[in-house]
């Protein structure tokens, strides 16, 4: 089924509430008293694990924590990702933009719903992967739900990884207090884990899905992911083939216009890999997954929304993104559209929602530069018509663009500039009438030249944070460039790379430490 479908609505509430009375809690402030609790509406995890039905019910709780609040529905969505880039500056609002301005704190319950967000989707795949196997259903599609829930895991353990950097690494059920009693594993231990969880799930997952099926994950998925591990971790040859695989399968083409990618209007389109899918409503609250009814569409438009039209403290864009784009002219001597569907400037027609630019800001704030990406320009501001999860915008977390420029940079690593990465990175600007790059570079301009790439094609979808850590140069590209915060002085410790682990999961797990800047 359609995972937005299965997602929507009240009728998901009891499949919900079912899975969560069968799996631990996690980030709860007193372990031992939750877990010494009798509930008498509780259904025992041996009278559940029992039919094909069971086992969907379960994926299904998989999913759930992505598009919610805590997760990419807001926090992640924009909080702990695209807030804490060298691309935007956000303004101080304490509690809201603190990862942004790097003034957060262990306490910060923004950081605490982003990381609880990913560990159930830990602990909900753990359930599965345990019990699915002794279930007598259909075999193919148990390899299915395996290769899901495989894929989920890894996901999860991912993106925990890049944001948190030291983590507990559980990859079974718990069962009793003692065994969240865990320290930290070594990231070598987590990265090892999310490669074999990838390449199970790409072992299992069909490499398409009927239409009534659209969001779930596919080998595609799993592939790229697999690639992109081996990207983060240096392993360049296996990171090129792992994504030529995915560009070679003919699986998914570039859309003709740029910023279809980023419309409600255009979800699911041929270039998306992996995309999560978010529902439009006027009722529901902002609870984690397993609550009752709660909101699943892309909420953290007001988070990166221009001041004026969120009632949010908002983010600018820093001049260097902008200057970027204007380094080159398309092969008709005009500016690069992207930026049109990147970022809002005072050009001339341009418009702010439903205003005109010139119209909308005043003083200092009519030259700054705005975010554009994924806002809904049919609205009048990024909270009308007055509900946090009124856009169904989706969010598209793997795209055939990223793929072509993680191969470009991959196998220009391993083996240089050769025909096949000028190829690749040649491919995503042709769709924007970009000429191709320049012919000869050596390894160090053509790795410059990719990373350039990223950002003109990728900027404000959530990875930049993750390119600067991965390439060594957070801590000195903010040192180094003040302004990049000039609207909150935060400055940005080497130790506080990663966001702190949650106050209250260091105070219930003795064995849990602490993230360097944060003690």
């Amino acid at each position: 089924m359609n995972i937005r479908k299965i997602l929507s609505g009240r009728s998901i509430i009891t499949i919900m509430g079912l899975v969560i009375l069968l799996l631990p809690l996690n980030n709860c402030e007193s372990p031992n008293d939750t877990l010494s609790i009798n509930d008498p509406n509780r259904l025992s995890p041996a009278l559940f694990w029992k039919t094909g039905d069971d086992a969907e019910k379960a994926l299904v709780g998989v999913y759930g924590p992505l598009t919610t609040i805590p997760g990419w529905g807001r926090m992640m969505g924009a909080i702990l990702t695209i807030h804490r880039s060298d691309i935007v500056d956000p303004y101080p609002q304490p509690q809201v933009n603190d990862a942004g301005t790097f003034t957060v704190t262990a306490t910060n319950g923004r950081v605490s719903e982003g990381w609880g967000s990913l560990n159930r989707v830990v602990s909900r795949a753990n359930q599965v992967i345990a019990n699915v196997p002794d279930i007598e259903m259909d075999a193919t599609r148990k390899k299915q739900i395996m290769g899901e829930a495989y894929f989920l895991r890894g996901f999860a353990h991912f993106y925990l990884l890049n944001m948190w950097g030291h983590i507990p690494l559980i990859t079974k059920p718990i069962t009793n207090v003692d065994e969240m009693m865990v320290e930290q594993a070594s990231q070598d231990e987590v990265w090892k884990s999310i490669k074999s969880d990838f390449k199970e799930a790409q072992s299992r997952l069909p490499k398409s899905w009927p239409e009534s099926d659209v969001g779930r994950a596919t080998w595609g998925a799993a592939t790229s992911m697999l690639g992109k591990s081996y990207l983060y971790t240096q392993d360049w040859a296996n990171a090129a083939t792992e994504l030529k695989k995915v560009i070679d399968s003919n699986q998914y083409e570039l859309v003709d216009n740029y910023q279809w990618n980023f419309l409600a209007s255009h979800n699911n389109n041929k270039e998306s890999i992996f995309e999560l899918q978010y529902q439009s409503s006027s009722d529901g609250n902002w609870g984690a997954s397993g609550t009752p009814n709660p909101w699943r569409g892309q909420a953290w438009e007001p988070d990166v929304a221009p001041k004026g039209y969120t009632s949010q403290k908002s983010v600018d864009v820093n001049q260097w993104v902008y200057d970027l784009y204007m380094a080159q002219k398309t092969t008709s001597g005009e500016t690069d559209p992207r930026a049109y569907a990147t970022i809002l400037w005072n050009y001339p027609g341009a418009k702010v929602y439903q205003d005109d630019f010139k119209d909308a800001f005043t003083g200092a704030d009519l030259n700054k530069i705005w975010v554009r990406k994924y806002l809904n320009f049919d609205r009048t501001s990024s909270l009308t018509p007055g509900s946090w999860a009124y856009s169904d915008n989706n969010r598209r977390m793997i795209r055939l663009a990223d793929v072509l420029l993680m191969y470009a940079e991959a196998e220009n690593e391993a083996n240089g500039p050769s025909s096949s990465v000028y190829d690749a990175i040649n491919r995503v600007r042709e769709r924007a009438n970009m000429p191709d790059i320049a012919q000869g570079m050596d390894k160090a301009g053509m790795r410059s030249a990719i990373r350039d790439e990223r950002v003109r094609e990728l900027a404000l979808e959530g990875d930049r944070i993750f390119d600067l850590k991965r390439w060594g140069i957070a801590y000195d590209r903010f040192s180094n460039h003040p302004e990049f915060r000039a609207n909150s002085g935060g400055t940005l410790d080497p130790g506080e790379i990663y966001l702190p682990i949650p106050q209250n999961d260091i105070d219930a797990n003795p064995k849990l430490k602490q993230n360097k800047g944060y003690n």
